[in-house]
């Protein structure tokens, strides 16, 4: 299977058009360094439209959260008896992804990590499940959030970086990013928690990181299921070259 290498930054996307509105976390190809990159063997991942579909009781996601994702959940939700969310994800569209934490959370829904669950699938979907289930190879992986330091946000389109932090929309993302932290009693640091040292970038030169079981116990984040064993995830994902951050309050 074709490998897809990327590295990971904050992307801000904005379509400010009437009420359109567009805040966008993924994954973004960036040249090698003198560091491993991350190695992504599943293209799935990068499905646009993602493929949504359920068998028996779970519900499986394939590809990017696009602005249209949670009526696509919701829809396979309500004709069918959902009990868990089986995820393969590079992010994707922050307040879709946020809705869907919220209805996981809410209806006591499961999350199955297969392959990936990245920037905005790691800060709403995965922290949302009653149960969280990683495999030896599932990539679990932050890489900011909007409520994290202004300086690690880039902005695209005709629009500056000033004038976009005072988008209404923007900072009712916010708002709603806090609430929703606290609504399913997690960290809200836990998305952007080494970008607040100074040593963030020498430390994550891709800018991704995970955390170890034990900090993410720390940040809330409880009820996870390892494949084999939690040290064998690490130790899993660190051949891989993922980087670990440690918990901060």
């Amino acid at each position: 299977m074709r490998h897809v290498h990327f590295s990971i930054f904050s992307i801000f996307n904005h379509q400010v058009m009437a009420s359109a509105f567009l805040i966008v976390f993924l994954f973004s190809p960036a040249p090698c360094g003198a560091y491993e990159e991350i190695d992504l063997p599943d293209v799935k991942v990068l499905l646009d439209p993602p493929e949504i579909y359920s068998r028996g009781d779970v519900l499986y996601y394939n590809g990017i959260i696009t602005d249209t994702s949670y009526v696509a959940v919701l829809n396979l939700t309500i004709n069918h008896d959902i009990k868990k969310i089986s995820i393969n994800s590079i992010g994707g569209d922050a307040r879709n992804a946020m809705e869907i934490g919220d209805y996981i959370y809410k209806n006591g829904l499961s999350v199955d990590v297969r392959s990936v669950c990245a920037s905005a699938c790691a800060n709403y979907i995965f922290p949302a499940g009653k149960n969280k289930y990683l495999g030896n190879n599932s990539y679990l992986l932050w890489h900011g959030g909007v409520n994290g330091p202004e300086r690690e946000v880039t902005v695209s389109g005709n629009i500056s970086k000033d004038d976009f932090f005072m988008l209404q929309e923007f900072k009712k993302l916010k708002n709603d990013d806090i609430a929703f932290y606290r609504r399913i009693g997690v960290n809200i640091r836990v998305s952007f928690c080494p970008q607040l040292k100074d040593d963030y970038k020498e430390r994550f030169p891709e800018k991704w990181f995970s955390y170890p079981p034990e900090d993410l116990e720390k940040f809330g984040i409880k009820n996870i299921h390892y494949a084999i064993s939690a040290s064998q995830w690490i130790l899993s994902m660190r051949n891989k070259h993922v980087i670990f951050a440690s918990y901060c309050n």
